[in-house]
């Protein structure tokens, strides 16, 4: 059993930007994978894979630095089972069978609930991380600056036939805020190792139905293999060691920024391939900008 307790959170450092902004082009660029992944990979067999291969070369990377993973009769495996479950089994599903049914645009603005419920989550439950106005008005202007990055029309979608579709996709995005929350709380353990612990539970949980598919799997590319491949290299293997790291040492409010950047990301790699930014994707950008800056700006003290 062990004793350890989470980190005093600090205040974000160098090192953590730098994390922030790797993540945010890791989880930027999975949907592309994704998509093509998903054409000929059935997405519970896709969700196996990407979740298994990561959780192999996490626990080979912790072995390499020489970090073991804790007994079982050790509590955090309770930890790692709530990370993978939240962080990874049940969100890849939710936003799976619930894109199914909805735009990719309308799924985007559903995600970016995610800040503003990491927020209202940790006032509650992490030391440290209150909430106050100036805060829930930083975020709200970030959510503004993703619906208008994305197109307001897509809020036209909202209600309606798809509805259950619509509320999967949000209980993705309050897994994700409970993931960041039980990261930051996780008794003291390595990012490497608390990263392969919880996908090697991720990957049992999603095993039962991935192999059933697996089992019946067509012919695959190998374009659609690799696309698996790096989705389990860098947005799920080395995008959760980051995670891990992020959460534990500026707490889980900093790391909900991400979900307003990664809409960002995808804008930059447009304009990488040749796509015209135009006026309201700057006023977009502006607005999510100023929003994250708001939220951690500091409250000038009284003298």
């Amino acid at each position: 059993m062990t004793s350890t307790t989470a980190p005093t959170p600090q205040a974000p450092t160098l090192n953590n930007y730098i994390g922030l902004a790797v993540l945010t082009l890791l989880w930027g660029s999975a949907y592309a994978f994704i998509k093509h992944g998903v054409e000929t990979i059935s997405p519970h067999a896709l969700i196996f894979i990407r979740i298994g291969v990561a959780a192999i070369l996490l626990t080979a990377w912790a072995f390499v630095r020489k970090r073991t993973l804790p007994p079982l009769n050790d509590t955090r495996w309770l930890w790692f089972l709530g990370l993978g479950f939240c962080g990874n089994t049940l969100p890849f599903f939710l936003i799976t069978w619930g894109q199914q049914s909805i735009d990719s645009s309308l799924t985007g603005i559903l995600v970016a609930v995610m800040p503003i419920a990491t927020v209202a989550l940790a006032h509650f439950f992490v030391p440290g991380e209150t909430m106050n106005l100036r805060r829930a008005a930083g975020f709200a202007l970030g959510f503004l600056g993703v619906v208008i990055l994305i197109g307001p029309d897509a809020l036209r979608g909202l209600g309606g036939t798809t509805f259950l579709s619509q509320l999967a996709i949000v209980g993705a995005a309050v897994c994700y805020s409970l993931n960041a929350i039980m990261a930051r709380l996780l008794p003291d353990t390595p990012p490497s190792v608390s990263g392969a612990g919880s996908l090697i539970c991720a990957a049992l949980i999603a095993a039962p139905f991935g192999l059933m598919e697996l089992a019946s799997l067509p012919a695959v590319p190998t374009s659609a293999w690799l696309s698996v491949f790096w989705l389990a290299v860098g947005p799920t293997a080395i995008a959760t060691v980051i995670l891990m790291q992020i959460a534990r040492t500026a707490g889980p409010g900093f790391l909900a920024n991400v979900n307003y950047l990664t809409p960002v990301a995808a804008l930059f790699v447009g304009v990488i391939i040749g796509e015209t930014i135009g006026g309201t994707a700057l006023l977009a950008l502006a607005t999510i900008m100023a929003g994250l800056w708001l939220a951690r700006k500091k409250a000038v003290q009284p003298g």
